[in-house]
């Protein structure tokens, strides 16, 4: 039985450069390219709720329909707006199914540690993405790392993930993905109090604070 991957519908554009970009997004399209396996780079444009859809749902790999064809890809790059909250382009990369590539998969802890039950005790997680190397068909949609039998000061490291069958992972087996800490109070600066008989330092009037100069100059040049 075939594999069956998320299907993403987009159209061949062969405008190039900003300007074209810029008519798509203004027509509420969202640029893209496919490119990989030795072929020649493709340009598409697609839906972007469909799209934002699929990430949504930790899609990695969606067969992309054109003029007729389709072809899995693995989302490869997601470029967003200086405010992080619209694409603005995607990069696909062809994939070959019966080859095994690199991809970054999120992190989900669960449960709760048995070292919160101190005080001033707290789950840090250190490691939010994985690395991982597998089959596309193997790609999970995220890591469950489980973290109910931490006590404070213990840490769950790469190496102790239970990952998916056909799955490895990539990165550094002693990185920290998770860990309980105490959380160590401020101590409060004491303050300086002068040596009985010692002068005080007077006081220097119309001494500028620092900065003030600064900020002076900087509104008249306004």
């Amino acid at each position: 039985m075939a594999t069956q991957f998320p299907i993403l519908q987009a159209e061949k554009r062969s405008a190039l450069g900003s300007r074209s970009v810029s008519r798509l997004r203004q027509q509420g399209k969202l640029p893209a390219v496919i490119y990989g396996h030795k072929q020649d780079p493709q340009t598409v444009s697609l839906d972007p709720k469909a799209t934002s859809l699929l990430l949504r749902q930790h899609a990695h790999i969606v067969e992309v329909q054109h003029d007729g064809t389709s072809e899995p890809c693995l989302f490869k790059e997601v470029q967003w707006d200086h405010l992080g909250t619209t694409m603005i382009h995607i990069d696909f990369a062809r994939v070959d199914l019966t080859e095994e590539i690199t991809v970054e998969i999120g992190i989900r802890l669960v449960g709760e540690p048995a070292g919160l039950k101190e005080e001033g005790a707290y789950l840090e997680q250190q490691l939010t993405e994985l690395e991982i190397k597998c089959l596309a068909v193997n790609i999970p949609a995220e890591i469950v790392a489980k973290v109910d039998h931490l006590n404070v000061d213990e840490v769950l490291e790469v190496k102790d993930l239970v990952l998916p069958e056909g799955v490895k992972a990539v990165t550094d087996p002693d990185t920290i993905v998770a860990a309980v800490r105490i959380a160590k109070a401020l101590e409060e600066e004491p303050t300086a109090v002068p040596a009985e008989g010692a002068a005080a330092e007077p006081e220097v009037i119309g001494k500028k604070e620092e900065g003030e100069e600064g900020e002076a100059a900087a509104e008249e040049k306004k």
